[in-house]
Protein backbone atom coordinates (compact mmCIF):
# COMPACT_ATOMS: atom_id res chain seq x y z
CA UNK A 1 0.00 0.00 0.00
CA UNK A 2 1.25 3.25 -1.17
CA UNK A 3 0.62 6.83 0.12
CA UNK A 4 3.31 8.96 -0.89
CA UNK A 5 6.74 8.02 -3.22
CA UNK A 6 9.75 10.23 -3.35
CA UNK A 7 11.07 12.50 -5.72
CA UNK A 8 14.14 11.09 -7.63
CA UNK A 9 15.79 14.42 -9.31
CA UNK A 10 16.46 18.06 -7.72
CA UNK A 11 16.73 18.89 -10.53
CA UNK A 12 14.38 20.92 -13.66
CA UNK A 13 12.57 18.58 -16.14
CA UNK A 14 12.81 20.23 -19.79
CA UNK A 15 9.92 22.00 -20.75
CA UNK A 16 8.04 19.59 -22.35
CA UNK A 17 4.35 19.45 -24.53
CA UNK A 18 2.60 16.39 -26.07
CA UNK A 19 -0.72 15.74 -27.57
CA UNK A 20 -3.77 15.30 -25.41
CA UNK A 21 -4.90 11.75 -24.26
CA UNK A 22 -8.53 10.85 -24.70
CA UNK A 23 -9.08 7.62 -24.37
CA UNK A 24 -12.53 5.78 -24.65
CA UNK A 25 -11.89 2.76 -23.58
CA UNK A 26 -14.16 1.11 -20.96
CA UNK A 27 -12.64 1.35 -17.60
CA UNK A 28 -12.78 -1.88 -15.36
CA UNK A 29 -15.07 -0.93 -12.36
CA UNK A 30 -12.33 -0.62 -9.05
CA UNK A 31 -13.11 -2.79 -5.97
CA UNK A 32 -12.79 -0.36 -3.35
CA UNK A 33 -12.85 -0.41 0.40
CA UNK A 34 -14.82 2.22 1.85
CA UNK A 35 -13.19 5.45 3.28
CA UNK A 36 -14.92 5.38 6.70
CA UNK A 37 -15.12 9.13 7.10
CA UNK A 38 -17.63 11.49 5.61
CA UNK A 39 -20.24 10.11 2.91
CA UNK A 40 -17.73 9.18 -0.05
CA UNK A 41 -19.63 8.86 -3.38
CA UNK A 42 -21.42 5.48 -4.23
CA UNK A 43 -19.11 4.16 -6.33
CA UNK A 44 -21.30 2.49 -8.27
CA UNK A 45 -23.08 5.47 -9.67
CA UNK A 46 -19.95 7.26 -11.42
CA UNK A 47 -17.66 4.40 -12.74
CA UNK A 48 -20.27 3.54 -15.80
CA UNK A 49 -18.52 4.38 -19.28
CA UNK A 50 -19.76 6.90 -21.63
CA UNK A 51 -18.52 5.72 -25.13
CA UNK A 52 -19.74 9.93 -26.50
CA UNK A 53 -17.32 11.61 -23.75
CA UNK A 54 -13.60 12.71 -23.35
CA UNK A 55 -11.78 10.16 -20.90
CA UNK A 56 -9.61 12.05 -18.64
CA UNK A 57 -6.80 9.61 -17.76
CA UNK A 58 -5.74 10.92 -13.64
CA UNK A 59 -3.26 8.86 -11.70
CA UNK A 60 -1.75 8.96 -8.36
CA UNK A 61 0.27 7.35 -5.50
CA UNK A 62 -2.08 6.82 -2.77
CA UNK A 63 -4.44 3.57 -1.99
CA UNK A 64 -7.41 3.19 -3.86
CA UNK A 65 -9.04 3.96 -0.48
CA UNK A 66 -7.53 6.74 0.80
CA UNK A 67 -9.54 10.13 0.86
CA UNK A 68 -8.22 11.49 -2.33
CA UNK A 69 -9.45 8.41 -4.31
CA UNK A 70 -12.26 7.00 -2.34
CA UNK A 71 -13.82 10.77 -1.59
CA UNK A 72 -12.35 13.27 -4.01
CA UNK A 73 -11.87 10.95 -7.24
CA UNK A 74 -15.01 9.72 -6.75
CA UNK A 75 -16.93 13.33 -6.37
CA UNK A 76 -14.89 14.55 -9.90
CA UNK A 77 -16.27 11.49 -11.27
CA UNK A 78 -20.01 12.35 -10.07
CA UNK A 79 -19.41 16.22 -10.58
CA UNK A 80 -18.82 15.46 -14.30
CA UNK A 81 -21.78 13.18 -15.20
CA UNK A 82 -23.20 15.05 -18.32
CA UNK A 83 -20.39 17.33 -19.26
CA UNK A 84 -18.74 15.75 -21.88
CA UNK A 85 -15.81 14.16 -19.97
CA UNK A 86 -14.86 11.33 -17.71
CA UNK A 87 -12.04 10.30 -15.44
CA UNK A 88 -10.74 7.33 -15.44
CA UNK A 89 -8.70 7.00 -12.19
CA UNK A 90 -5.07 5.06 -11.68
CA UNK A 91 -4.60 4.81 -7.80
CA UNK A 92 -1.86 3.03 -5.89
CA UNK A 93 1.53 4.46 -8.21
CA UNK A 94 -0.30 1.86 -10.76
CA UNK A 95 1.90 4.83 -13.67
CA UNK A 96 4.75 5.72 -11.51
CA UNK A 97 5.91 8.14 -8.44
CA UNK A 98 4.81 11.95 -8.10
CA UNK A 99 8.32 12.71 -10.10
CA UNK A 100 6.92 10.54 -12.78
CA UNK A 101 3.69 11.73 -13.42
CA UNK A 102 4.58 14.69 -13.38
CA UNK A 103 7.05 14.12 -16.06
CA UNK A 104 4.18 12.46 -17.99
CA UNK A 105 1.82 15.52 -17.37
CA UNK A 106 4.44 18.26 -19.12
CA UNK A 107 5.19 15.56 -22.20
CA UNK A 108 1.23 15.05 -22.69
CA UNK A 109 0.96 11.37 -22.30
CA UNK A 110 -1.08 11.69 -19.23
CA UNK A 111 -3.85 14.16 -19.03
CA UNK A 112 -3.68 14.49 -14.85
CA UNK A 113 -1.81 13.63 -11.82
CA UNK A 114 -1.77 14.62 -8.13
CA UNK A 115 1.61 15.87 -7.02
CA UNK A 116 2.53 17.80 -3.79
CA UNK A 117 4.62 20.86 -3.54
CA UNK A 118 7.92 19.79 -2.81
CA UNK A 119 7.23 17.63 -6.34
CA UNK A 120 6.27 20.92 -7.94
CA UNK A 121 8.77 22.53 -6.86
CA UNK A 122 11.40 20.33 -8.85
CA UNK A 123 9.90 22.79 -12.01
CA UNK A 124 9.32 25.82 -9.91
CA UNK A 125 11.23 26.60 -6.89
CA UNK A 126 8.75 28.80 -5.37
CA UNK A 127 5.78 26.35 -5.29
CA UNK A 128 7.59 24.05 -2.87
CA UNK A 129 7.07 26.79 -0.15
CA UNK A 130 3.73 25.09 0.82
CA UNK A 131 5.61 22.31 2.12
CA UNK A 132 7.51 24.34 4.64
CA UNK A 133 7.09 23.57 8.35
CA UNK A 134 4.85 25.59 10.53
CA UNK A 135 3.60 28.02 7.77
CA UNK A 136 -0.07 28.08 8.06
CA UNK A 137 -1.86 28.22 11.02
CA UNK A 138 -4.55 25.89 10.27
CA UNK A 139 -6.45 24.49 7.53
CA UNK A 140 -7.95 27.47 6.51
CA UNK A 141 -5.38 29.09 6.33
CA UNK A 142 -3.57 26.74 3.65
CA UNK A 143 -6.88 26.96 1.86
CA UNK A 144 -6.53 30.77 1.42
CA UNK A 145 -3.34 30.59 0.57
CA UNK A 146 -3.29 27.92 -2.03
CA UNK A 147 -6.29 29.67 -3.89
CA UNK A 148 -4.75 33.06 -3.03
CA UNK A 149 -3.29 35.45 -5.61
CA UNK A 150 0.36 34.64 -4.20
CA UNK A 151 0.27 31.25 -5.01
CA UNK A 152 -1.74 31.20 -8.43
CA UNK A 153 1.57 33.33 -9.35
CA UNK A 154 3.96 31.18 -8.34
CA UNK A 155 1.55 28.34 -10.28
CA UNK A 156 1.46 30.66 -13.11
CA UNK A 157 4.81 31.09 -13.55
CA UNK A 158 5.20 26.86 -13.46
CA UNK A 159 2.81 26.70 -16.27
CA UNK A 160 4.80 29.26 -18.41
CA UNK A 161 8.29 27.40 -17.52
CA UNK A 162 6.45 23.76 -17.81
CA UNK A 163 3.28 23.45 -19.39
CA UNK A 164 1.97 21.93 -15.71
CA UNK A 165 -1.23 23.90 -15.03
CA UNK A 166 -2.19 23.18 -11.46
CA UNK A 167 -5.78 22.98 -11.64
CA UNK A 168 -6.73 22.55 -7.58
CA UNK A 169 -4.73 22.42 -4.20
CA UNK A 170 -6.58 20.01 -2.10
CA UNK A 171 -6.21 19.40 1.68
CA UNK A 172 -3.69 16.03 2.68
CA UNK A 173 -3.17 16.08 6.61
CA UNK A 174 -1.31 17.76 9.11
CA UNK A 175 1.61 15.48 10.07
CA UNK A 176 3.06 14.53 13.18
CA UNK A 177 5.67 12.55 14.50
CA UNK A 178 5.35 9.15 16.16
CA UNK A 179 7.66 7.96 18.13
CA UNK A 180 8.17 5.29 21.29
CA UNK A 181 8.87 7.96 23.62
CA UNK A 182 7.12 11.26 23.89
CA UNK A 183 8.58 14.06 21.74
CA UNK A 184 7.93 17.31 23.34
CA UNK A 185 11.07 19.89 22.74
CA UNK A 186 14.00 19.60 20.28
CA UNK A 187 16.07 17.62 22.80
CA UNK A 188 13.86 14.76 23.18
CA UNK A 189 14.85 14.32 19.21
CA UNK A 190 18.03 13.67 20.11
CA UNK A 191 19.45 10.66 18.52
CA UNK A 192 16.54 9.70 16.91
CA UNK A 193 16.59 8.55 13.66
CA UNK A 194 13.05 9.81 11.63
CA UNK A 195 12.20 8.55 8.38
CA UNK A 196 10.88 11.46 5.85
CA UNK A 197 10.12 11.26 2.28
CA UNK A 198 13.14 11.52 0.32
CA UNK A 199 12.94 15.33 -0.82
CA UNK A 200 15.24 18.24 0.54
CA UNK A 201 12.43 20.32 2.30
CA UNK A 202 11.28 17.34 4.23
CA UNK A 203 14.66 16.57 5.32
CA UNK A 204 15.09 20.30 6.34
CA UNK A 205 11.88 20.45 8.30
CA UNK A 206 12.93 17.69 10.44
CA UNK A 207 16.47 18.75 10.96
CA UNK A 208 15.38 22.32 11.78
CA UNK A 209 13.32 20.49 14.67
CA UNK A 210 15.87 18.48 16.04
CA UNK A 211 15.79 15.07 14.30
CA UNK A 212 18.34 13.18 12.20
CA UNK A 213 16.26 12.67 8.79
CA UNK A 214 16.93 9.21 7.22
CA UNK A 215 14.85 9.33 3.90
CA UNK A 216 13.07 6.15 3.38
CA UNK A 217 10.16 4.81 0.98
CA UNK A 218 6.92 4.80 2.72
CA UNK A 219 6.23 1.17 2.03
CA UNK A 220 9.68 0.32 4.02
CA UNK A 221 8.86 2.50 7.49
CA UNK A 222 6.53 -0.71 9.33
CA UNK A 223 9.33 -3.10 8.70
CA UNK A 224 11.69 -1.02 9.52
CA UNK A 225 10.27 0.90 12.69
CA UNK A 226 9.43 -2.78 13.78
CA UNK A 227 12.75 -3.84 13.36
CA UNK A 228 14.04 -0.67 14.73
CA UNK A 229 16.06 0.19 11.55
CA UNK A 230 14.20 3.75 12.45
CA UNK A 231 13.29 4.82 15.42
CA UNK A 232 10.52 7.42 14.15
CA UNK A 233 8.29 8.68 11.72
CA UNK A 234 5.93 11.52 10.48
CA UNK A 235 3.09 11.93 8.71
CA UNK A 236 -0.55 12.56 9.02
CA UNK A 237 -3.37 10.56 10.86
CA UNK A 238 -5.09 9.19 8.27
CA UNK A 239 -1.50 7.75 6.85
CA UNK A 240 -0.50 6.78 10.38
CA UNK A 241 -3.86 4.67 10.52
CA UNK A 242 -3.69 3.43 7.07
CA UNK A 243 -0.06 2.03 7.35
CA UNK A 244 -0.79 0.84 10.65
CA UNK A 245 2.50 2.50 12.13
CA UNK A 246 0.56 2.92 15.39
CA UNK A 247 1.33 -0.63 15.95
CA UNK A 248 4.79 -0.53 16.20
CA UNK A 249 5.20 3.05 17.69
CA UNK A 250 4.27 3.85 21.57
CA UNK A 251 3.27 7.79 21.01
CA UNK A 252 1.81 9.62 18.85
CA UNK A 253 3.45 13.55 19.29
CA UNK A 254 0.98 16.07 17.92
CA UNK A 255 3.61 18.69 16.42
CA UNK A 256 1.47 19.32 14.05
CA UNK A 257 4.42 20.77 11.72
CA UNK A 258 2.87 20.48 8.35
CA UNK A 259 -0.50 21.13 7.17
CA UNK A 260 0.17 19.69 3.90
CA UNK A 261 -1.78 19.98 0.69
CA UNK A 262 -1.43 18.02 -3.16
CA UNK A 263 -2.17 19.57 -6.25
CA UNK A 264 -4.05 18.26 -8.45
CA UNK A 265 -2.25 19.00 -12.17
CA UNK A 266 -2.75 18.48 -15.75
CA UNK A 267 -0.42 19.73 -18.99
CA UNK A 268 -0.37 22.29 -21.58
CA UNK A 269 -1.93 20.26 -24.17
CA UNK A 270 -4.68 18.82 -22.18
CA UNK A 271 -5.91 22.13 -20.68
CA UNK A 272 -5.93 23.82 -24.11
CA UNK A 273 -7.51 21.23 -25.62
CA UNK A 274 -10.67 21.55 -24.13
CA UNK A 275 -13.62 23.59 -25.52
CA UNK A 276 -14.43 26.39 -22.73
CA UNK A 277 -17.72 24.23 -21.54
CA UNK A 278 -15.31 21.44 -20.93
CA UNK A 279 -12.87 23.32 -19.15
CA UNK A 280 -14.95 25.48 -16.61
CA UNK A 281 -16.81 21.67 -15.87
CA UNK A 282 -13.31 20.31 -14.95
CA UNK A 283 -13.02 23.18 -12.55
CA UNK A 284 -16.10 22.71 -10.85
CA UNK A 285 -15.35 19.17 -10.52
CA UNK A 286 -12.47 20.01 -9.24
CA UNK A 287 -13.53 22.35 -6.25
CA UNK A 288 -16.05 19.92 -5.39
CA UNK A 289 -13.49 16.99 -4.99
CA UNK A 290 -11.02 19.37 -2.95
CA UNK A 291 -14.21 19.95 -0.29
CA UNK A 292 -15.17 16.25 -0.12
CA UNK A 293 -11.36 15.59 0.28
CA UNK A 294 -11.10 18.18 3.41
CA UNK A 295 -13.99 16.80 4.74
CA UNK A 296 -13.29 13.39 4.57
CA UNK A 297 -9.96 13.88 5.89
CA UNK A 298 -10.66 16.18 8.89
CA UNK A 299 -13.34 13.26 10.17
CA UNK A 300 -10.81 11.08 9.91
CA UNK A 301 -8.43 12.68 11.58
CA UNK A 302 -10.98 13.34 14.63
CA UNK A 303 -12.33 10.00 14.56
CA UNK A 304 -8.82 8.42 14.79
CA UNK A 305 -7.10 10.45 17.03
CA UNK A 306 -9.96 10.28 19.67
CA UNK A 307 -10.29 6.37 18.95
CA UNK A 308 -6.10 6.31 20.32
CA UNK A 309 -7.26 8.35 23.22
CA UNK A 310 -9.35 6.11 24.40
CA UNK A 311 -6.31 3.63 24.31
CA UNK A 312 -5.77 1.40 21.22
CA UNK A 313 -2.09 0.70 21.66
CA UNK A 314 -0.43 3.84 21.01
CA UNK A 315 -0.48 6.99 23.39
CA UNK A 316 -1.27 10.65 22.45
CA UNK A 317 1.24 13.61 23.82
CA UNK A 318 -0.11 17.00 23.78
CA UNK A 319 2.43 18.20 25.08
CA UNK A 320 4.00 19.59 22.70
CA UNK A 321 6.07 23.16 22.90
CA UNK A 322 5.07 23.55 19.30
CA UNK A 323 6.24 27.28 19.57
CA UNK A 324 9.87 26.43 20.04
CA UNK A 325 9.51 23.94 16.76
CA UNK A 326 7.88 26.40 14.54
CA UNK A 327 10.44 29.35 15.65
CA UNK A 328 13.41 26.86 15.05
CA UNK A 329 11.59 26.13 11.82
CA UNK A 330 11.05 29.87 10.76
CA UNK A 331 14.95 30.41 10.79
CA UNK A 332 15.62 27.46 8.68
CA UNK A 333 12.74 27.72 6.00
CA UNK A 334 13.75 31.75 6.00
CA UNK A 335 17.08 30.22 4.22
CA UNK A 336 15.59 28.59 1.11
CA UNK A 337 15.17 30.24 -2.02
CA UNK A 338 11.18 31.34 -1.29
CA UNK A 339 12.55 32.72 2.26
CA UNK A 340 10.75 35.79 1.77
CA UNK A 341 7.81 34.32 0.44
CA UNK A 342 7.16 32.33 3.61
CA UNK A 343 7.23 34.88 5.38
CA UNK A 344 4.65 36.79 3.30
CA UNK A 345 2.41 34.35 3.83
CA UNK A 346 2.91 33.86 7.54
CA UNK A 347 2.33 37.57 8.04
CA UNK A 348 -0.96 37.68 5.81
CA UNK A 349 -2.68 35.34 8.69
Amino acid sequence: MKLETNPTSNVAAPRGKGKLVLSVAAAAALLLSGCSVGTPVDRSKVESVDANAKTLRLAHVYDAGHPVEECGVATIKEELQGSGLQVQSFPSAQLGNESELLEQVASGSLDMAVAGPSFLGVWEQNAAVLDAAYLFEDVDHFVDTANGEQMQAVFDDLYESSDIKVLSSWYYGTRHVTANKKISTAADFAGLKIRTPNAPLYLANVSAMGGTATPMALDEVYLALQQGVIDAQENPIPTIATAKFNEVQDYINLTGHMIQGVQLNTGRAVYEGLTDEERTALEEAMQAGAEATRTCVEEQEQSVLEEWKTGSGIQVNEDVDRASFAAAAGEAMRQQPWGDLYDQIKSAR
